[in-house]
């Protein structure tokens, strides 16, 4: 609690601030737990080991076949976009100078990238990779919209780029004093 002499400095409209705040925390914290409540109550009595049956029909509607098509399209997304992020940022941060055009354009586009939404990266997916690359309905569309919606390349130039600074022949032992003789010019005469 707040003693009385702290208490005199605090204007009213603070205080009454401070309390509209802690009524919406209430609300919304409250709210939340209602929605969450009333899921439980509803949903749990409906779970049973026909849930998670390996063939989806009408009457059981089986969330496992959903639940590894997922898993497969992640991975195979990550398979496509990991790599590809982390070349292109290697390939970005060590053979390209500073200042250079090329990775001004990479670094513009990844921002407007990440500035779109999905739904426009599932209109692309589905007219690119279903409709003109013809490779209908399938785990690959989707893990090749995902992949595409997943570009690691900023994230991965930064990286690479902050250790640009370090010294790279510390890999070969040269700054460390380890090295053989040849390399750390110590024992030149």
């Amino acid at each position: 609690m707040m003693n009385a002499k702290r208490m005199k400095h605090i204007k009213p409209s603070s205080l009454l601030w401070r309390g509209a705040v802690y009524l919406g925390t209430l609300l919304t914290a409250g709210t939340m737990a209602g929605i969450v409540g009333y899921i439980l109550f509803k949903g749990v009595p409906s779970i049973s080991l026909d849930l998670f049956a390996w063939k989806y029909t009408a009457d059981n509607v089986s969330l496992m076949p959903a639940l590894i098509t997922t898993l497969m399209m992640t991975a195979l997304a990550l398979v496509v976009a990991v790599p590809l992020g982390i070349f292109a940022a290697i390939y970005l941060a060590e053979y390209t100078g500073r200042g250079n055009r090329l990775v001004k354009l990479v670094r513009v586009t990844a921002e407007t990238l990440a500035g779109i939404p999905s739904i426009i990266y599932g209109l692309f997916g589905m007219l690119f990779f279903v409709k003109t690359l013809k490779l209908g309905l399938s785990v690959l569309s989707g893990a090749f919209t995902i992949s595409i919606m997943s570009y690691g390349c900023p994230s991965s130039e930064g990286i690479t780029s902050s250790i640009r600074s370090q010294p790279r022949a510390g890999g070969f032992g040269s700054t460390t004093g380890s090295g053989p003789p040849a390399r750390d010019g110590r024992y030149d005469r």
